[in-house]
């Protein structure tokens, strides 16, 4: 069991160490032992899989290369990535770099917010065109991998990336229902460019399922992942650490013995991740802190693997921060069978951009998803229009299977009749004193 300390204080949390179990922290000096080979792996493998899913490249290019646009916003229907957001609309493509760079084109944002992250094969988020980034202006950007050596145009940015396959990922805000269709307008002027006579790019030959079958199904996974990156850069070339569990570019599956270990710690380190995701080991007032390094994380490869299995494609904190809640200020799980009530001090929740609270019920695999509900809310946020305000100017937020009574129907996140639920704060273009952690998250009160 994870080691857990739940603190009331205001004090500044101690974060070194932190997002590590015990056993984890005691392993880490084997640098290449087979849990440490499991937590580099595991997001190759979560990397593979959604973009099988999302790009339909199993066997064929599919739509490597390609914009897939959601230009709607997320609902409970919505199964394309665990925990996803009610906030804004997607513009999601996978590239295969092997052949050369592509380029991509962005028009300015004016107000609107809005970001374009390009990750890497283990997820670290190693450019961004946005509000923040590019102080909401476009312009034309080059992406390139590893092994491209040339010059770009006058005119043009270069992205360059560590792994051949990246994903870019594009957030646009939906202020509200009406700003719906200018949020989409905004989406169609992103564009793709591939240079002329492009080569195909690669599908993949190994299917990377949502459970994964055995350690040789997902080693082989791995390794073609690994293998489509062949020039060493980044994080690949850290691959040479696990060659004797059998990972590498050009590896053979291991023997029979190590397969056998493998098969033994695959249920056991993903259930490990799922608990890590879901109780971090520090927690205040019941929600959960991430830890430093989301977005861009180093050589922690625990961390990198836990926000694979729990929220793929997390931002950096300088663009968002995301805090979870498990527990109720009591320190009670959370259960749609209870009430809650949210306090929203007046000042809001200290950002630049705009924040959220979403409510996301559980799966028996450990995903998260958005709750059905007949007024089809599933997030509160800044942008919430009619919230009802108390004479200070706090708004309490209901949290419950049943409409509330009277004008505190307006403050309704509607829940479930089911256990567990999870609730998400996301912050965007987090203000100091949310990324230096002072500012405090309020409590989940059970009504």
């Amino acid at each position: 069991m994870l080691r857990r300390d739940f603190i009331k204080s205001s004090a500044i949390l101690p974060l070194l160490g932190m997002g590590l179990p015990l056993e984890a922290l005691a392993g880490s000096a084997d640098k290449g032992g087979l849990k440490a080979a499991f937590y580099y792996a595991y997001t190759l493998y979560e990397f593979a899989r959604n973009e099988q899913k999302l790009a339909k490249c199993l066997g064929t290019p599919g739509n490597i290369g390609k914009v897939t646009m959601r230009n709607y916003l997320a609902n409970d229907t919505s199964r394309q990535v665990t925990a996803p957001n009610n906030d804004t609309i997607y513009s999601s493509c996978f590239f295969d770099l092997v052949n050369g760079p592509i380029e991509i084109v962005s028009p300015d944002g004016g107000d609107r917010y809005f970001s374009i992250v390009f990750m890497d094969a283990f997820t670290d988020c190693f450019a961004y065109i946005g509000t923040r980034a590019t102080h909401g202006k476009g312009g034309r950007y080059w992406l390139a991998g590893p092994s491209w050596k040339g010059k770009v145009p006058e005119g043009v940015t270069l992205f360059k990336s560590t792994t051949n396959d990246v994903w870019m990922l594009a957030r646009i805000l939906v202020d509200s229902p009406e700003d719906l269709e200018a949020a989409k307008a905004f989406q169609q002027k992103i564009q793709i460019i591939i240079p002329e006579n492009y080569p195909p790019a690669r599908g993949y030959q190994n299917a990377a399922t949502d459970d994964i079958k055995d350690a040789a199904s997902f080693l082989t996974v791995v390794n073609e992942m690994l293998h489509r990156s062949p020039v060493a850069a980044g994080q690949t070339l850290r691959a040479k650490n696990f060659a004797a569990y059998g990972i590498g570019p050009n590896a053979k599956l291991p023997s029979k013995k190590i397969l056998a270990q493998w098969d033994a710690l695959i249920p056991q380190g993903i259930k490990q991740l799922r608990e890590a995701f879901l109780f971090h080991d520090l927690v205040v007032d019941g929600w959960s802190y991430q830890p430093r390094g989301v977005g861009n994380f180093g050589d922690d490869d625990y961390l990198r693997a836990t926000v694979a299995l729990g929220g793929l494609a997390a931002l950096t904190e300088d663009e968002a921060m995301y805090f979870h809640c498990n527990f109720a200020n009591n320190g009670e799980r959370l259960s749609g069978q209870n009430s809650y009530i949210w306090r929203i001090p007046p000042e809001g929740v200290p950002v630049n951009a705009f924040w959220s609270l979403t409510i996301y019920e559980g799966t028996p695999d450990g995903r998260w998803y958005l709750i059905k509900n007949p007024i089809n809310r599933y997030s509160i946020g800044n942008r919430t229009q009619g919230l009802v305000r108390e004479k200070d100017g706090s708004i309490i937020i209901r949290i419950q299977n049943e409409k509330p009574d009277g004008e505190m129907a307006a403050n309704w996140l509607p829940s479930t009749n089911e256990a567990p639920i999870r609730l998400a704060l996301r912050a965007y273009l987090p203000k100091k004193e949310l990324i230096e952690r002072k500012w405090r998250v309020p409590p989940i009160i059970k009504a």
